[in-house]
């Protein structure tokens, strides 16, 4: 799930809060089961407690029930970014301790590494889950399973800050872990980001559709780059404007993605509505050839969705997406999915 899922507004003292996402989809046509719909509901538990100005602890908790979207369309990327197997978790659980007037900031925990690294600015209102973060990070601590990890950022300045986090494996172990690094860089009204990931030790290689578990372990990398920035616009009588853009590259021997380019743009504030957001953008993956007997070579999401602010806890967002080649199956056929997202907050 995209950074957007997961609560983590750092400026309230002391708060719980509980958000619930159901989302409503309807196989208009194509994918592997057309005229399907699927019911998901994603319950969201969270407390914040602030024991000083510098210093934050924060858990949450999540359900997820109903179907997984993808299994009625085929696609790859994940149409939905609350798509997974039903859970029931604790999520995150960490502290989080700031330096020289935050300038040095430390989070040690549970964390999901989206919220901090490889996200991309202004996608968050897309229900895409590869508008989250780049499907290329393959082994990301991320939805629906973070990790327990240490991460530390640094601000040189105030437009510049590095960032670096290392997550332990599925075993709670550091050794084979997960570490990404990310430098970010703020110029006017544009954002820029660049950074790498390195799953250490434990991958088997990829060797002619198929997992070759005879061959020696290897470590697993990539990178990933964003970039956006906002704009003046009264298009749609908005109030304002923004953009964003995505790449990522991991390598194809140890990653079934391995190619993923992705933009989109949104408009805020439509009709004078100043909640009202309207949205569209594309992904693009190319699969690894060494998985071609099991997935399509490429895969393009293309969506677009309005979301109405009916009350200050209450907002309902009407998606399309329109998924060409879905890549999970050989014998999905283009899809058009529409989606009825009901978002709560309390």
């Amino acid at each position: 799930v995209g950074s957007e899922m997961c609560i983590r507004d750092s400026t309230l003292a002391n708060s719980l809060s509980l958000t619930l996402v159901h989302d409503t989809s309807y196989v208009a046509s194509g994918g592997l089961e057309e005229r399907t719909t699927i019911n998901r509901t994603l319950g969201i538990v969270a407390y914040e407690y602030r024991i000083n100005d510098s210093t934050l602890i924060f858990a949450d908790a999540q359900v997820l029930r109903g179907n997984n979207g993808s299994d009625s369309v085929g696609d790859l990327q994940a149409f939905s970014n609350i798509d997974e197997a039903e859970l029931t978790k604790m999520y995150e659980v960490w502290v989080e301790k700031s330096f020289y007037e935050e300038s040095l900031r430390f989070k040690i925990g549970q964390v999901d590494a989206n919220n901090e690294f490889a996200y991309a600015e202004h996608a968050g209102e897309f229900i895409h889950s590869s508008m989250g973060f780049s499907p290329t990070v393959s082994y990301f601590p991320t939805y629906p399973s973070p990790r327990l990890s240490v991460n530390a950022f640094y601000s040189a300045t105030q437009n510049t800050q590095l960032s670096i986090g290392h997550y332990a494996n599925q075993n709670r172990s550091f050794s084979n872990g997960f570490t990404v690094g990310q430098w970010t860089q703020h110029i006017g009204n544009v954002t820029a980001a660049i950074g790498g990931w390195m799953q250490s030790g434990d991958i088997a290689p990829l060797v002619e559709n198929e997992v070759d578990e005879s061959m020696p372990p290897q470590d697993a990398s990539g990178l990933f780059a964003t970039l956006s920035g906002e704009f003046g616009s009264r298009l749609f009588a908005a109030q304002n404007g923004s953009w964003f853009m995505q790449y990522g590259q991991s390598s194809d021997t140890t990653s079934e993605i391995d190619t993923h380019i992705g933009a989109g743009i949104t408009w805020y504030g439509m009709n004078n509505r100043k909640d009202d957001v309207l949205g569209l953008g594309i992904s693009h993956i190319t699969t690894s050839p060494l998985v071609a007997s099991q997935y399509k070579r490429d895969e393009t999401a293309i969506e677009l969705f309005y979301r109405f602010q009916l009350t200050d806890n209450l907002a309902l967002k009407p998606d399309i997406q329109f998924i060409a080649n879905p890549a999970a199956d050989r014998e999905a056929k283009d899809a058009l999915v529409l989606t009825m997202r009901v978002e709560l907050s309390i």
